[in-house]
Formats: structure tokens, C-alpha cells, sequence
């Protein structure tokens, strides 16, 4: 098969992480995978097909007749059968650019979140109603994203449920441990991620550990308004940014704990990195993270929007007799192994793909 995805941008952000991740799960199966980026990033993506970056302007993203040109261009080269959109705006340029152009080949959806959380009109939901329409499946996930979106839409087509896919790096080892406790944080500077309420969190944390730090990892058009709130908050000796990276837990000391205080999540990635990794997680209970962490089996849940909570639960773990941590992060690392690896995931949507194109009953 050749399969064409479309992300948002080169950044080191989940859809456009894994993106590169099952492509290459789905180059070493046989098959001939390209990516193309809309927009402009300088994030080096780990990916070693082909990348088509079209550098196109995000205020024209609702009308960009030269963008969907572009891609007729590539899929007319590349002939794909499957092309998939993850996420965001990539849906809008892969729908109007069919419409337009009436090329070839399955088009498919990446539901990674809750797209109600997104839906914030009757105008919206129908424009986006409008979308689905035209393309040919859906891949949600979670379980959780996939009700959510059938809550919200009453059209029914393939919509498979395939969790995301992490893949374990043997290029670096953790780094040593720092002075207990040391929280960390990975994700694009975004409202979804909730980044107000984690230096709340960490300030709760440094009241009874003053020996504590936080490293925040990442990148996006919130960091320097988080990093302002940081320093009003006379933080700024205990918080480190640190910028995205390709391998984030290369920077992640063997004795952190990460914590997750989202407000929309779909399924993260990072924990199931944290879990291969050895890290705990704390995270709230939103989007599908129920379906990945279970209290005191392979981690912390906490109800959303309880910040004392979550302090609590995050000093109790650093009480913790290493025999009951070292018992929860097995279990941890065991379901990673079982459920993530990006290897079944790749063979996940290789059926699932290859279910598309053979049955003409399917949409």
C-alpha cells in the first residue's frame, strides 16, 4: 500500500509525532509512506520517508486554492491509496482539495481527542458535519474519542478504535536522578494542556518539598505567557523550560514523576513513554487517560479540576516504599508493552486499511 498522511505543522506535538512514529512502523511492513506539513515549523520530525512541506499561511487555511492544489500535485505522483488526515486543519485541506481536484484514494480521519471539547456552535458543528461526510472512515483513539464523536454526529461509516503507538528509543538512557521530588511535564504550550493549573499544583508541592523542581518540556504560543506566570508567581528557581526536543525523555531525570493536568486529552503518548520509561504518572481523569492509568495499578487518576488532590497524591508517591512503586510501574510498563507498541499499532491499521480498499460495501 502507499499512504500519504497530512499533518499540521514539523513540531514535536502528539498527531504530528505519530504520525512519523506509525509511518515508519508501516515503512518496516513494506509499505511506501509520504507526509505532507501545511504550515511552517522547524521542528527536525523523525521520519525517514519522504516529507512534502508546503509552508502555507494559517489565515488562508479556510481558503487556500494553492494548498489543495499542492496536494493533488503529490497525490497525482504518489498515487496513494490511503490518505489520512490527523487532525485539525488537515481535514479542511484534504476534503477541499478532493472536491476540487477529484483525486484518488481513501480518505481517512485521526480522531486523537474530543472534538466536542471543539465545537463551540451549531455553524461549527455543521461545517464540520459537512467534512465527515466525504471522507471514507475514521480511525478514533480511544474509546472515549470515538463515543464522543458519535454523540455528536449521527452518520455511521468504519470507524475503528486503534489506540496510539509509542516506540522505544535505545538512543539514550534516563538521566540520573535529581533532589527529590522533581515533577515534569510534556506537551506543546497550549489551553488543552492546562499549564495555569500545573504551577498551581507545583506550588502546592513546594510548600511542603521547598527542594522541589518542575521541567517543562515543549513548545507553543502559550510559553511565554506561562513562563511570565511562573515568574509572578516567584517560581522561576524551581521551573525549567526546556524547549521541545526529539527524544524529551532524554532530559527526564530517572526519579521524576510526570503530571498530567489536562483540560482535553484523547489518548497521550507521553504516558505511555512515561510508562515503557519507568517514570509514575499523575494525570487527571480526562478524555481517555482512565483507559491508561487505574489508581494505584499503573499510576495516578485524579478527578479533573482538583488541584489539592493532586498535590496530595503526588506527595504520597514520594513516600512510597520502592517494593509498591516498583510493583505499579511493572504493571505499567507490561501494559505499555502489551497494548502500545508501535509495531501492533502499525499492524492495527494495516488491517484496517487493507479492510477499506477490499470491501466495496465500505464507504
Amino acid at each position: 500500500m502507499r499512504i500519504l498522511f497530512l499533518i499540521q505543522r514539523p513540531q514535536a506535538r502528539g498527531a504530528e509525532l505519530f504520525a512519523c512514529h506509525l509511518g515508519e512502523g508501516l515503512i518496516q511492513k513494506g509499505h511506501e509512506v509520504s507526509l505532507i506539513t501545511l504550515f511552517e515549523g522547524d521542528f527536525d520530525l523523525p521520519f525517514s520517508g519522504k516529507i512534502h512541506h508546503l509552508k502555507r499561511n494559517p489565515s488562508t487555511r479556510f481558503f487556500d486554492f494553492g494548498a489543495w492544489k499542492s496536494i493533488h500535485e503529490i497525490i497525482r505522483s504518489f498515487n496513494p491509496d490511503i490518505v489520512q488526515a490527523m487532525g485539525a486543519d488537515t481535514l479542511k485541506f484534504m476534503v477541499f482539495s478532493q472536491l476540487v481536484f477529484g483525486w484518488k484514494g481513501k480518505m481517512i480521519f485521526y480522531n486523537g481527542s474530543l472534538i466536542s471539547r471543539y465545537i463551540r456552535s451549531n455553524s461549527v458543528r455543521l461545517f464540520n458535519q459537512w467534512l465527515y461526510k466525504r471522507i471514507d472512515g475514521i480511525v478514533a483513539v480511544s474509546k472515549a474519542s470515538k463515543l464522543d464523536f458519535e454523540n455528536l454526529f449521527s452518520f455511521r461509516f468504519p470507524h475503528e478504535v486503534i489506540p496510539v503507538g509509542i516506540l522505544k528509543s535505545d538512543k539514550f538512557s534516563l538521566k540520573d536522578p535529581f533532589p527529590n521530588p522533581v515533577l515534569v511535564h510534556i506537551g506543546g504550550f497550549t489551553f488543552e494542556k492546562n499549564h495555569p493549573e500545573l504551577l498551581r499544583v507545583f506550588s502546592g508541592v513546594l510548600a511542603i518539598k521547598p527542594d522541589a523542581k518542575l521541567l517543562m518540556i515543549g513548545e507553543g504560543p502559550l510559553r511565554s505567557q506561562i513562563q511570565e506566570l511562573a515568574e509572578q508567581k516567584g517560581l522561576s528557581d524551581s521551573v525549567s523550560f526546556l524547549g521541545a526536543h526529539s527524544e524529551p525523555f532524554s532530559l527526564v531525570p530517572k526519579n521524576a514523576i510526570l503530571v498530567l493536568p489536562s483540560k482535553i486529552e484523547g489518548m497521550p503518548a507521553v504516558i505511555g513513554e512515561a510508562f515503557i520509561n519507568r517514570i509514575p504518572v499523575v494525570a487527571y481523569d480526562v478524555g481517555a487517560i482512565s483507559e491508561l492509568l487505574k489508581t494505584n495499578i499503573t499510576g495516578w487518576l485524579i478527578p479533573a479540576g482538583e488541584p489539592d488532590t493532586m498535590v496530595e497524591a503526588i506527595l504520597d508517591l514520594t513516600e512510597m516504599k520502592t517494593n509498591d512503586l516498583s510493583g505499579i510501574l511493572d504493571a505499567a510498563e507490561q501494559f505499555a508493552r502489551e497494548n502500545l507498541d508501535i509495531k501492533q499499532v502499525a499492524a492495527h491499521y494495516e488491517e484496517y486499511y487493507s479492510k477499506l480498499l477490499s470491501d466495496p460495501s465500505l464507504r
